[in-house]
C-alpha cells in the first residue's frame, strides 16, 4: 500500500513539474517576447536580455528599411529589438528562436500548416505582406505577426504596436512589422 501511495505522490509531483514547465515555456505573448515588452529603453533591454552582440542602423543589405531605424541584436537569445530615432522606446521585438512559443505552442520553426490549424479564423493575412494572392505574414491578435518567406515554416515572430492609430496605413506599424519580420534572420 505504501508503494502505491509513493508512486501516486511521484506522479502528482511530476505533473506539477510538467505544468510549471509548460507555463514557463510561453515566451511569446501579445505583450512581450521572452519578457521584452515594447517601449523600453535600450538600457532596459540590455538589463533584461544581457549584452547585445551588435547595434545596427537599418538592415544591412536591405535598402528598404528606413535609415532612422536601429536594432539591438541578441544573437544568443535569437532576438532583436528595433528602435525608431526620436521615439523614447522600442517599437518592435522579433525572434527566430525555435524554443520560444505562444501558449498555443506555435513559434519560429513551426510549420505554416500548424500555425493555420492552431489559430484558424484568428489568423489574419497581413495586407502589407501579401502579393498576387500569396501571403507571407499573418497576424494573430492585435500585436503578433508570424512571417514565412518559404510558405513552409514560420521563420520569425514579431511583436509590434497594434494600437498605433496608423496601424493599417502604409508606413504604419503593421507595414513595418511585416517588412522587418520578413527581413529578419530565419529560425534556428
Amino acid at each position: 500500500m505504501k508503494g502505491i501511495v509513493l508512486i501516486g505522490a511521484c506522479l502528482v509531483g511530476a505533473g506539477v513539474l510538467i505544468a510549471a514547465g509548460a507555463a514557463s515555456s510561453t515566451a511569446i505573448t501579445q505583450t512581450s517576447i521572452r519578457g521584452a515588452k515594447l517601449g523600453l529603453s535600450a538600457s532596459a533591454y540590455k538589463q533584461l536580455l544581457g549584452r547585445p552582440v551588435s547595434r545596427v542602423r537599418g538592415t544591412p543589405g536591405n535598402p528598404g528599411q528606413p535609415e532612422d531605424w536601429s536594432r539591438l541584436v541578441f544573437s544568443q537569445r535569437k532576438l532583436s529589438v528595433y528602435f525608431v530615432d526620436g521615439l523614447p522606446g522600442a517599437t518592435m521585438v522579433t525572434t527566430w528562436n525555435k524554443s520560444y512559443r505562444t501558449a498555443a505552442g506555435v513559434g519560429p520553426c513551426s510549420t505554416v500548416k500548424r500555425l493555420k490549424a492552431v489559430y484558424g479564423s484568428r489568423l489574419k493575412p497581413s495586407k502589407f505582406s501579401s502579393q498576387g494572392g500569396v501571403t507571407y505574414a499573418w497576424t494573430v491578435g492585435r500585436n503578433l505577426i508570424f512571417a514565412s518567406n518559404d510558405h513552409r515554416i514560420v521563420e520569425v515572430v514579431g511583436l509590434f504596436d497594434g494600437s498605433d492609430p496608423a496601424v493599417s496605413q502604409p508606413g504604419g506599424s503593421l507595414s513595418y512589422a511585416g517588412f522587418i519580420a520578413l527581413s529578419e534572420t530565419r529560425c534556428s
